[in-house]
């Protein structure tokens, strides 16, 4: 087995492909609505795991396993509550 290097800028790129994944399913990611109570992630890698598995550059169960531990740790401690936005009511509220 070869042993490779990772540097920071690996880790840089990786967080910032994660981000572009994240912020390109912004609204089905909301409109899944997690919480402490609802914290179904197999719905939330369902909408980004196809855009993760096909990026070759990407190690899919690394990926899962931070999407799920950042996930996890966010629903688990929030911070402040979030209100849904104005353009979900219609989504939400039909």
């Amino acid at each position: 087995m070869k042993h490779a290097y990772v540097s920071t800028l690996d880790f840089l790129n990786l967080l910032h492909t994660f981000s572009r994944v994240i912020t390109t399913n912004d609204h089905q990611i909301n409109l899944l609505e997690l919480r402490s109570d609802n914290a179904n992630l197999d719905e939330l890698w369902e909408v980004i795991g196809s855009e993760i598995t096909a990026n070759k550059t990407l190690n899919e169960f690394a990926m899962r396993k931070l999407t799920y531990e950042l996930m996890h740790a966010l629903i688990s401690d929030p911070v402040e509550r979030v209100e849904l936005p104005c353009d979900f009511e219609d989504d939400v509220y039909p």
